[in-house]
């Protein structure tokens, strides 16, 4: 019965993500169309990050981390009028603080942007600087947004939260469409600054999508300032810890952002595109995968239904693996021409088709291990541990600076996302460890002859790719389209018919699941 209710919680979670993920597609294709890899994107990409650095920290992870396990436990144990008190309480905490962050954020711009962006010249400085400025206030709104939905989830309500960023990635379209249908001749300047305002507009959708919901448990919109109660002092005490992991982890796109900075022109934003390449798999299925176990983890861990927990664990790693593998070498095999599909226009140029497919080919390899982090981190949540993540996340900030600095030698840019991935590999097997050790009662499922047989698959897949490109050059929008269908359904069929040959666990299953979600798309 738990399967089911997770693959449902996984299913619209993931529906959700899949439809904010085509708009965020369509949001990279105007952006490249409009700014390619230039100064301007590189501007943006950089402003845009800054305040980001300290969103995840509300919006990915760390308060999420502490309030949700809490905040179902006063649900089960204390009822819902005591539950719905307590979020008030720490919503309306969260609101002073980020408007406080915000304020700071916008005087100190200047500061930040030369730590930061040490390697930019005087013109895209003084860019960077005045978008920064725009967006920093997108931290207060998206802070407050994540956290509603983290309430949301823990109360079944996936689908709606998980249309945030389409709501955020609208906004952006819209916005840049209609200034540039009023100023046609408008210089790139300009337009990015009206990209930067619909980033504004979109958090303020983001915000307000989810009152509905709210009012349909119970919430009304007050303020409620109230630092007593040993649950409140409970969550902030797990939620330092986990900003502080959080913060470490963050350190790695500071580093990234600077060191990109003092490479070439366009460096910087084709990092910024491959990943973002790459997020559209690991969203629709990693992170609403990792979003939708937290509170299910939470309820395991609070009634201590280990075994129960374990079997959901098995079947989210099974899930995860059958998908990200084969994503993986398809990625690798055809990731030109999905970016040559995508964004070959405009200002973007081949220079630019090359060096985000660089990125996007060194960020894949670790595609699986970001999918399964984003599991087993809400283990130790679960189980109300913040601490022992830190740490783990301090030794992986070291090796991923280390290897930055010893890649970007040989690979550039790319030597950065390979530095990315081989951290996130290393990052699992951490995890994995500790997790044997510091909670026993739980176990890991065994999984590894699972995993040998797709990842048997995917290899052969890349290998078919691989020799198919060998003999079909496509150079053209056309010959890529076909190209990418033809050998992309191939590879398909080879997963679907070799996990039935070799028998792969809940194959049929996650099967059935992936066919009912492309009809849901239909």
């Amino acid at each position: 019965m738990s399967n089911k209710k997770l693959a449902k919680n996984i299913g619209s979670m993931s529906s959700a993500v899949f439809i904010s993920r085509i708009f965020g597609l369509i949001r990279d294709i105007v952006m490249t169309s409009f700014f390619g890899t230039t100064y301007v994107a590189d501007a943006f990409q950089a402003a845009f990050q800054i305040p980001n650095l300290l969103r995840k920290l509300f919006g990915e992870g760390a308060l999420s981390a502490a309030f949700v396990p809490i905040y179902s436990e006063i649900g089960i144990k204390k009822g819902k009028k005591v539950q719905l008190n307590f979020a008030l309480k720490v919503l309306s905490i969260l609101s002073l603080f980020l408007l406080i962050l915000c304020l700071f954020g916008i005087i100190l711009a200047p500061v930040i942007v030369k730590i930061l962006a040490p390697g930019f010249d005087e013109q895209t400085h003084n860019l960077t600087l005045k978008l920064v400025r725009i967006l920093f206030p997108y931290l207060f709104l998206i802070g407050l947004s994540s956290t509603l939905i983290s309430i949301l989830n823990s109360h079944g309500f996936f689908f709606i939260p998980g249309l945030s960023s389409a709501f955020l990635n609208i906004a952006m379209i819209g916005s840049l469409g209609i200034f540039v249908f009023i100023n046609k001749d408008a210089s790139a300047d300009s337009q990015i600054v009206f990209w930067a305002i619909g980033v504004i507009l979109g958090g303020i959708l983001q915000t307000i999508i989810n009152f509905p919901l709210l009012k349909k448990i119970g919430y009304k919109i007050k303020v409620v300032f109230n630092l007593k109660g040993e649950a409140l002092i409970s969550v902030w005490h797990r939620f330092l810890p986990g900003v502080i992991g959080l913060a470490i982890r963050q350190v790695n796109l500071a580093v990234d952002l600077i060191l990109a900075s003092l490479l070439a022109t366009g460096s910087f934003a084709a990092l910024t595109y491959g990943n973002r390449l790459m997020q559209l798999p690991l969203g629709i299925f990693g992170v609403a995968t990792g979003v939708a176990v937290l509170p299910l983890f939470s309820k395991f861990a609070a009634e201590k239904k280990w075994n129960e927990l374990q079997e959901s664990l098995k079947f989210s790693i099974n899930t995860l693996s059958f998908i990200m593998l084969p994503i993986t070498a398809i990625i690798a095999g055809l990731g030109k021409d999905f970016i040559r599909i995508l964004f070959m226009r405009g200002a973007f140029t081949s220079h630019s088709l090359d060096m985000t497919y660089r990125a996007l080919l060194f960020y894949s390899v670790g595609l699986i291990f970001f999918s399964l982090n984003r599991l087993i981190i809400p283990i130790f949540y679960a189980n109300k541990d913040t601490k022992t993540p830190v740490k783990i996340s301090a030794i992986i900030v070291v090796i991923n600076i280390i290897l930055n600095l010893i890649l970007m030698q040989f690979l550039q840019h790319a030597g950065l996302a390979f530095a990315t991935s081989i951290s996130a590999m290393i990052h699992f097997f951490i995890l994995l460890c500790v997790m044997k050790k510091r909670l026993p009662e739980i176990g890991f499922p065994n999984v590894w002859l699972n995993i040998s047989k797709i990842l048997c698959l995917s290899v052969l897949i890349f290998v078919g790719l691989f020799s198919a490109d060998k003999i079909f050059l496509a150079t053209t929008f056309l010959e890529s389209i076909i190209k990418v269908v033809v050998l992309g359904v191939m590879s398909l069929i080879v997963v679907f018919i070799g996990s039935n040959i070799l028998k792969v666990e809940y194959s049929s299953d996650i099967r059935d699941k992936l066919f009912s979600f492309l009809r849901l798309k239909h």
